[in-house]
């Protein structure tokens, strides 16, 4: 670790697999690629594990610190390039219905107002209808903006969700915050 992040060079990835700990700072924006041990113009990583050995995430916010735990993580660079855009961590439930903890998780914590009538998944997900996606709008109760995105097998009754920390500074304007803590959207303020 390099100033609290994790570093993506091989030997970083190696560690963060066999130590299955990966943290970030994200309290301090922008985050540069380099802080993440990526080299100049890099087109960021995905790097995943057997989903038996998953990676406990660590991340630094503005308020706080937030775990998650995954087999998957994407780190993508934005224009310009030498800045992190996003960093998405993912989450596969074979089970639909063992998403709601971390659905509620994401409403109590993170502070997705989509959430908040949300009364959970029951048996009734795995109904045979085929894929469908849902995208649950913002939440910034950390002061980092996170999106999320479930993609749902409603043949299987499988669900991933897909943590995105958004890190442009569209997302952090004083009118953008605002609008994200009071309805979870993000209209181009």
């Amino acid at each position: 670790m390099v100033n609290g992040n994790s570093q993506f060079t091989p030997e970083g990835i190696k560690d963060i697999k066999s130590s299955r700990q990966a943290n970030f700072d994200v309290s301090e924006r922008p985050l540069a690629m380099s802080a993440l041990g990526f080299s100049e113009g890099s087109d960021g990583i995905l790097i995943a594990t057997d989903s038996e050995k998953k990676i406990d995430v660590s991340i630094t916010t503005p308020h706080g610190v937030v775990t998650m735990t995954t087999d998957t993580i994407r780190v993508r660079p934005g224009v310009p390039t030498e800045y992190v855009d996003r960093i998405d961590i993912f989450y596969n439930f074979p089970d639909a219905q063992d998403a709601n903890a971390e659905i509620d998780r994401a409403k109590n914590e993170l502070g997705f107002r989509a959430l908040d009538e949300f009364s959970g998944i029951g048996p009734e997900f795995k109904d045979g209808s085929g894929k469908s996606s849902w995208n649950p709008g913002l939440g910034n109760k950390t002061g980092t903006a996170f999106s999320v995105e479930a993609i749902a097998n409603h043949t299987t009754g499988s669900l991933t969700w897909i943590y995105s920390i958004q890190l442009e500074d569209k997302y952090y304007t004083p009118e953008a915050e605002a609008g994200i803590a009071a309805t979870g959207n993000f209209d181009r303020y």
